[in-house]
Order: C-alpha cells, then structure tokens, then sequence
C-alpha cells in the first residue's frame, strides 16, 4: 500500500500537510477499484501527479463558462458550463459525466457538483475513471500513452507523465501490494480483519467494499450491526438508500468521510463497541 514517504518521493512539491490529509483518501480509492500491483499504482500516481499538479488542485481555475452550452458534455442547461467545471484530480466535467459518475457511486453530483472537488470524492471518482475506462488492464500490459490518450484525449503533457511515471516506478516497491488483507490492516490494524459479533462469530471486512447497489450476506451482516446500535435501517442483505443514509449517519457521528462507503475504517468504526 501506498505509503507517505512514497507519495513525498512521488510528488515532492505537494505540502505535507496536505499529502498527510489526502493519503488515507488516495488509498481508499486505490484498494476500491482493484488499483493494488505494482504496474496499476506506478501508473496510477504518474496520471494523478500531471492532471492535479501534483494533489495542487482539485477544482479548475477557470470559471467554466468556456464549457457552456456543450452538448457534447451534456451541458444544456442555463449556467451547466460553471456549474459542472471540472473537478477532483482529474478534472470531472460537463453535466453528462457529473451524472454518469454520481450514479455509479451512488452520490447526487448533480445537484451537489462541488463535492466532486473534496477529497472524500475526488479520489473516488478518479478510481472509478480509470477502473471503468479500463486503465487497469492497460497499466497491467504498460501501455502508458494508451492510458494518457484515454484520459486526455490526446497526448498532452505525455514526458511530464512519463517523468512521475519513471519515478513512480524507482520509489514505489514491487513487493508494496500483499493482498486485501494486508493493504486493510496497514489501514485500519488488526481488528478492522476480523470483529466478533454478540454471537462470538467474527465479522471480516467485505472485499469489495460494500456501497449502496450491494447484495448479500455482507450487506445483511452489516445492517444488523447497524440496527443494534440503534440506527433505523431494514436488514434485507439490500444496500438501498436507507442504508447508505443509515452509512452515513454513522460515518458523521465517528469523524470519517461521509462517502456512504463501507470500507476497513467505517467497518472497524461499526464493530469498535
């Protein structure tokens, strides 16, 4: 996993106050969408660097008005080009993406759009970026200017790419990325593996992390929790709205990010009475 000292080597011009606040949020993301070898994080954290100027900016400098009346982004409605301007370390833009992401992760962006410039959703919606544009299997195979032309739409910036590319790949370790397991107790200790229930059965953390649009047992599992500590949600193995509210909630009242996903912090946090 990702660690501080590594993003500093990466990004040496990002403060490290706010490379110490982003970390935890560029990790959740990375172990969310299947970013865990060696070729996925070197490339991963190259794109990330050059599109944000190394975590510098999360929200375009420009007012968006240039994107105005685009329909080729979706943007049809009066004042869409400011309201949907690009956002988040990749620069999310136009009222079509803001509704195609937000529905995949289950957040309302288009009513919300500047949310996608917070670190508890930027990061996410970058992962799920690359995971749904298929960056993953590109990375895997190391064709770099693919994966830039996927995200740029052409090749601009390509040697600053290639640059924290080469040197993603001298300071991150091929031995970094053990398995779910270890990436979860570097997050979260030990516990967050395995919480006993009131029943003596221990409760793993799901792998994938649960978000609303799960199913099963986990699903289940993790609504009963949530019920026995009093919060009103129905334990139906159904991750619908009033379980991401109920998420959420709890998310709020233990000082994480409200993101309404169930990942090793929010799971460790449920089981921690």
């Amino acid at each position: 996993m990702l660690t501080d000292d590594e993003l500093r080597q990466i990004m040496p011009n990002c403060a490290a106050a706010k490379r110490q606040d982003y970390l935890p949020f560029i990790q959740q993301a990375m172990q969310e969408f299947g970013i865990t070898s060696y070729l996925r994080e070197t490339a991963f954290l190259a794109q990330l660097a050059h599109e944000s100027g190394e975590l510098r900016y999360m929200e375009e400098l420009a007012s968006g008005s240039a994107y105005e009346g685009r329909a080729d982004l979706g943007n049809t409605q009066p004042g869409d080009g400011k309201r949907y301007k690009g956002r988040g370390p990749i620069q999310l833009t136009g009222r079509a993406n803001y509704t195609k992401y937000g529905q995949l992760l289950g957040l309302d962006l288009v009513n919300n759009p500047t949310i996608a410039a917070t670190k508890e959703v930027g990061f996410r919606i970058a992962g799920e970026f690359w995971k749904l544009n298929g960056l993953n299997e590109l990375a895997d195979q190391q064709k770099f200017e693919s994966i830039t032309r996927r995200i740029n739409g052409g090749i601009n910036g390509l040697q600053d790419r290639i640059m924290y590319y080469e040197r993603a790949k001298r300071v991150m370790s091929r031995d970094d990325n053990d398995g779910v397991n270890a990436a979860v107790t570097a997050a979260t200790g030990a516990a967050a593996l395995g919480q006993t229930d009131s029943s003596g059965q221990t409760q793993a953390c799901p792998n994938p992390y649960l978000r609303q649009g799960s199913r099963g047992d986990g699903v289940r599992s993790m609504q009963q929790r949530l019920k026995d500590l009093g919060y009103n949600v129905s334990v139906d193995g159904d991750f619908g709205p009033g379980t991401n509210a109920a998420v959420v909630a709890c998310q709020q009242k233990n000082g994480l990010g409200c993101d309404g996903v169930v990942g090793p912090r929010t799971w460790a946090a449920l089981w921690a009475d």
